[in-house]
């Protein structure tokens, strides 16, 4: 069997969207004939914890190697609860004087450890190596000169092209950046990015990219996690429910909230009908809008909760809301969710710039597009009641659906890895 070294700063028992990727690639790889080793960090401090994505990664075999501590005990992982101004003034903080990131200082670490990891496992056929951070991918640099094998790059988000998630101080940040984004691409022999807009912002920024230089895969959703979740009891509710699952990490969710407001003060009886669902990671300023709102049972935030809970409460939704925040090259965000959204099968309001993520949707059928715009919101959420009352909910497109199973795409990473082999 082939063997891979991945290069992922984010792995369990890290929680939130950013791990759920690289783990289902290494979960599935072994299908394939390609042996995975995670090379990643051991968190002392982070904003979520997921045991059950831990013990995941263990029950199917994942070598995990670590830079720091094993993690015997996750309890001893600070969990940090976000205020939203701090978090945005340490990070602009952060990438004003740590280029390309702020985990710039797990690089030295990360190429000590894949030295020696690269002795213990008789050396490896092919490097991934995913991003943000894209610390990650200097990592995979630094490997690929050492030991001359090929590099595979994963772009989860666009680097120099995301200005919503990468801010520069100064054109020399910004001209650094692509420095390094440059140099990457040079070196890497395969290039993987989740949709097209991404493909065609690094193609057309950097000249030495040929198209198929570049493969698209895009996020999906586990089977197997929506199997596993139904085969438990599910944690229904009497009312509609419309779940938001995830962060609002670069997302400003106000207008979602005063729509919800606006909503039952327009329509107080409903009250006792519909629940709006909060799962996951919750700045203080959001909660402490929510709870001001005085909506007793008809707001449950639950914090961030194990993966296999999410789905559980994706499954006993009947809407879900998806948002992505305006700005440049909006058109190429694609947030991890978007996968299992889809896999869900549930009816989705998204609010949502035209772009690549718009188009995917467009296909699922079940989804009702909305402006930035609480009035236009509280009709969607009147005329989804509505339907759920009639019994008449749009039924998703299976056929886009199966599109997105983590096996299939885990499949099209395999193919690329044994091209490169057989180049090689």
């Amino acid at each position: 069997m082939n063997k891979v070294l991945i290069i992922s700063y984010y792995f369990p028992p890290m929680g939130m969207g950013g791990v759920q990727r690289t783990l289902k690639f290494a979960k599935y790889l072994k299908d394939f004939g390609w042996e995975p080793v995670v090379l990643t960090d051991s968190p002392k401090k982070y904003f979520a914890v997921d045991e059950s994505l831990l013990k995941e990664a263990i029950s199917n075999g994942i070598i995990i190697e670590r830079t720091g501590e094993e993690i015997n005990d996750i309890s001893k992982i600070i969990i940090k609860n976000p205020n939203e101004k701090l978090r945005k003034l340490r990070s602009r903080i952060g990438q004003f004087f740590l280029m390309p990131d702020n985990k710039k200082f797990w690089r030295k670490k990360a190429y000590r450890k894949a030295v020696e990891v690269w002795k213990k496992y008789g050396g490896f056929d092919v490097i991934y190596a995913t991003a943000p951070p894209y610390t990650d991918f200097l990592v995979g640099q630094d490997i690929k000169k050492k030991f001359k094998v090929p590099l595979v790059i994963d772009y989860r988000d666009a680097w120099v092209d995301s200005p919503v998630l990468n801010y520069y101080a100064t054109p020399f940040h910004k001209m650094s950046n692509m420095k390094l984004e440059k140099n990457v691409l040079k070196d890497a022999n395969k290039i993987i990015t989740t949709n097209r807009r991404v493909k065609e912002l690094v193609i057309s920024r950097y000249g030495n990219i040929e198209y198929n230089d570049v493969k698209i895969i895009p996020h999906g959703y586990d089977p197997e996690d929506f199997e596993n979740a139904s085969k438990g009891e599910l944690p229904l509710t009497d009312k509609m429910r419309i779940t938001y699952s995830g962060s609002f990490y670069t997302r400003n969710p106000k207008y979602f909230l005063d729509a919800i407001n606006k909503f039952f003060i327009k329509y107080p009886e409903l009250k006792s009908e519909i629940e709006f669902c909060f799962i996951g990671a919750m700045s203080k300023e959001n909660i402490s809008i929510l709870n001001g709102f005085n909506l007793g049972n008809s707001i449950n935030m639950l914090g961030y909760i194990e993966h296999v809970e999410c789905v559980k409460y994706l499954l006993a939704s009947d809407v879900l809301f998806f948002m992505i925040s305006r700005g440049e090259n909006d058109d190429a965000a694609m947030p991890g969710k978007i996968g299992e959204y889809i896999g869900s099968r549930k009816n989705i309001i998204a609010c949502i710039p035209e772009g690549v993520t718009k188009k995917t949707l467009e296909k699922y059928d079940a989804v009702r597009f909305v402006e930035e715009d609480p009035e236009e919101l509280m009709k969607a959420f009147r005329d989804y009641y509505e339907l759920y009352k009639n019994n008449a909910l749009p039924a998703a497109n299976e056929e886009v659906v199966e599109l997105y199973d983590r096996k299939t795409l885990t499949y099209e990473l395999a193919k690329e890895f044994n091209l490169l082999v057989d180049i090689e």
